[in-house]
């Protein structure tokens, strides 16, 4: 490889700019509107997606350390953080026809404080599989999203304490 190419390559990679996470308008279990990103701008932002009832099971093991982190705030040091925290089952197709007793059962079941943070989405999915490389649908799909709207991490699955590490670590190493 010329070092003209070397170059080319370097400054190529180097202007990319990391990718907007996509428009997501839902409605919050306060009965709010939201639309991410927009609605979070000037804060870190982690975003749980969910679009099967598998996933969402999964989905559920994030909830623990992220809230006890990020919303309520329990540990010691958690005060220092600043960050918004959505977790969303997407309902699609068929699955959209349960969105309102689903919506109804969640906060039944939901903590009041809670409310601000969970966003109920019906509406198309394949674009957010495409744009988000959502994977495996019985998975569920988590995103540290930057004060300007940029993915930064991108996790499958179910938590994992090296997951939670790596975001803790960004932002830490990054304040805003």
């Amino acid at each position: 490889m010329s070092k003209l190419s070397i170059l080319l390559f370097f400054f190529i990679a180097s202007s990319v700019q990391a990718q907007v996470f996509p428009e997501l308008a839902g409605e919050l279990l306060s009965g709010e509107s939201i639309e991410l990103p927009k609605d979070c701008s000037g804060k870190y932002t982690l975003v749980g997606l969910a679009y099967s009832q598998k996933a969402e099971d999964e989905l559920r093991t994030w909830y623990e350390p992220s809230i006890d982190k990020f919303i309520l705030k329990r540990g010691m040091f958690d005060s220092d953080y600043d960050v918004n925290v959505y977790f969303i089952p997407m309902f699609h197709g068929v699955t959209s026809l349960s969105y309102e007793n689903s919506f109804k059962k969640v906060k039944s079941l939901t903590d009041k404080r809670l409310y601000n943070h969970v966003i109920f989405y019906k509406g198309e999915i394949k674009s957010y599989k495409e744009n988000l490389d959502l994977g495996d649908k019985e998975d569920p799909d988590f995103f540290l999203i930057d004060p300007n709207g940029k993915i930064i991490e991108h996790f499958s699955g179910k938590y994992k304490e090296i997951y939670f590490d790596k975001i803790i670590n960004y932002i830490d190493s990054n304040p805003f």
